[in-house]
Parts: structure tokens; sequence; C-alpha cells
């Protein structure tokens, strides 16, 4: 049973293999001061979503301490990976952020002294680290039903403090986690305040939840879209009706993206009018001129579109795409016959295409 997915696993290769850019903004409006004991690693990495873009800084650190400044990010969040394992969410409340703790088999990290990180740290002290221990050395077999567990008690703490931020942020996790609860979740969702269920987090739950109830399913129409392709023509499934479609879900920030262009012009040359590729571009609203540069680079001579909007909004959202590149195909009609499997893709439709 595989119920352990997170956002590690949200690209085919680790962040520690590619990191984008941070983004360019004006004013910065938090600051972050850090000491972890126990911290070796000479870099750590932030997370957070600024504009829509989940983006990445590296951070350099020196002693066990390091300094970063942050902007306002979408849901007032942002989170500290500080190893493969060990990711550390925290809230920006405060013009001044300062996270202390200690690392280990279970790292005992802390920001507090305002209200919503005062909440976070609660639901660590008393579910996430209590879990984490109880699944040390266990394997995924073994870890299952501890998950389980932690994601009932998780829930818990939700109906508990329904007022508060950290509940809707820990429900939107909680939609991530598990696709099977949804009655449950939504149940959850009407029981938060007024003020939580308008925020940020509880928005993208509900926009979860509908969108992976009708996310794309193998012999299912696909949901219909329109897009604007590089030349501004407007393109749609209907665009490519009598022909298979392939949806190639990438991005000129993603490493394998770009490394399975080959395959890809491969493919386009294989097959011809017979098979459509269609690479549908997930951008920053500001990296129009990069994406059009890099189309013309790798010489990608088959339609080209892009969504230049905000994370998990438009297509890529209805669509419920959690990694890049995704591939989809759908036949002549716009059913989806197949989801292709990065750095395999050729090979799948060699199989699929000439039954």
């Amino acid at each position: 049973m595989k119920i352990l997915f997170t956002l590690k696993a949200f690209f085919v290769v680790s962040i520690w293999q590619f990191v984008l850019s941070p983004p360019s903004y004006s004013q910065l409006t938090y600051q972050l001061k850090a000491r972890i004991t126990g911290l070796t690693s000479s870099t750590v990495v932030i997370r957070y979503v600024w504009q829509g873009i989940f983006t990445y800084d590296t951070i350099g650190v020196k002693q066990s301490q390091f300094t970063h400044s942050l902007p306002m990010t979408d849901g007032a969040i942002a989170t500290l990976i500080l190893s493969p394992s060990t990711e550390f969410p925290f809230w920006l409340e405060s013009p001044n952020i300062s996270i202390t703790g200690t690392m280990g088999a279970v790292p005992n990290i802390k920001c507090t002294g305002t209200p919503e990180n005062d909440w976070l740290e609660l639901y660590r002290k008393t579910i996430e680290r209590p879990y984490t221990l109880k699944k040390l050395g266990k394997s995924s077999t073994e870890a299952d039903p501890i998950v389980l567990q932690e994601y009932r008690e998780t829930r818990q703490f939700i109906s508990q403090h329904p007022a508060t931020l950290t509940a809707a942020y820990l429900l939107y996790w909680q939609a991530v986690y598990d696709t099977t609860i949804f009655d449950q979740l939504e149940q959850l969702l009407a029981r938060l305040s007024p003020s939580a269920k308008a925020s940020y987090w509880a928005q993208k739950t509900v926009t979860r939840i509908a969108n992976v109830r009708n996310r794309p399913r193998i012999g299912k129409t696909l949901p219909a879209f329109h897009l604007l392709d590089a030349t501004g023509k407007t393109i749609s499934l209907a665009s490519f009706t009598g022909k298979y479609v392939l949806l190639d879900f990438w991005g000129t920030w993603c490493v394998p993206c770009i490394q399975g262009i080959p395959e890809l012009k491969a493919i386009h040359t294989k097959y011809g009018s017979r098979l459509a590729i269609v690479g549908i571009a997930f951008e920053r609203p500001t990296d129009r001129a990069k994406w059009l540069k890099t189309i013309t680079k790798y010489g990608m001579n088959w339609t080209q579109a892009a969504e230049f909007t905000s994370d998990k909004e438009g297509l890529n959202e209805l669509y419920n795409i959690r990694e890049y590149p995704t591939f989809l195909l759908a036949n002549p009609k716009g059913i989806l016959v197949a989801k292709l499997k990065y750095g395999q893709v050729e090979s799948q439709l060699d199989q699929l295409l000439t039954k």
C-alpha cells in the first residue's frame, strides 16, 4: 500500500539534483535567522510558493547557522528542507523569524512566538514527532498502519482547532496524502471557522478535492481545454481530432524535461502526422521569453503551449499534474489511453500504437 506521498516526490528527480532560481521581487519582507545544532550540510533548501510557482532557494550554512530573506509567500508559509528526509514548514507571521533546534534521528526544531507557529509546534509535539519516532527502522509495510493512525490523529487535531490557519494547512495536505477519504475531508472543511475557511489553504483544499474527483482516468474522455500556442493560435484537444495526442507537461526549469527532449524529437520523426505531440509548459508569469527561447534552442518543432499562471490553476490543476514531466496519451476520440513513464515514452508508444 503506497500512502507515503509527499512533496519530495513532486518531481521525477530529487530537488537536490536541481534547484529553481529564486524569483526577482522588489521588496524583501521577512528575515529568517536559524541555528540548528548538528546540521552538517553546507547548504539547505527553502521551498515556498511565490506568485503561484513552487520556488526553491539554496542557502549557505556556516557553523550550523544561516540567514535568508523571503517575500510574502502564497499562503504565508515556507518550508525548510534540511535533508532529503527532514522538512520544516513555518508561518510567516513576523518580520523577523527565528528557527532553532537540533538534528538527529527525530529532529527537534522549533519556530515559536507567533500564534500559528505555536499551533504548528503543538502539532509537531503531539503528533508529528511521536509518530516519526514510531516509524524509525520500520519497513514500508510495517510503517503503513502507523502512517494511517497518524493521519487519523491529524484529522482529529484539525477538528479540535477549526479556527486556526494551521488546521486549514494540515487539511490541504491530508487531501494530498489520501485521495480515498474526501467525505471526511469535506466534513472537516465545513467545520472550519469562516476566516480559516476563506484562507488560501482551505481554498486549495476545495480545489484539490474537486480536481482529484474529476481527474483524468484511463478509458475516460480527457477534460476539454483551450490554450494559446507559441504562435498565438488557440489550440484544444479538438484541434487534433483523428490523431493520437501525446500531452507533455513540462517546464523550462525541469532538468529531466529538458533531458527528455531528444526522445520526443525521435518520436515526432517516427510517427509524423499520426501522432500529435502537444507540449504544455508550466512557467512563471515572467518567463514567456525564456520558454520561447528554449523551444527554439532545442528545436521543439511540435505544438507548444504554456500556462503562465499560478501553481495548481488552469490545466495543470484540472489534469491533477503532480510531477514533471508527465506524459498522457489520448486516442483519436480524446479518450485517455495511458500515462507514460518518463524515460520509457518511445518504447511504450511503440507497444500502444503498433497494436
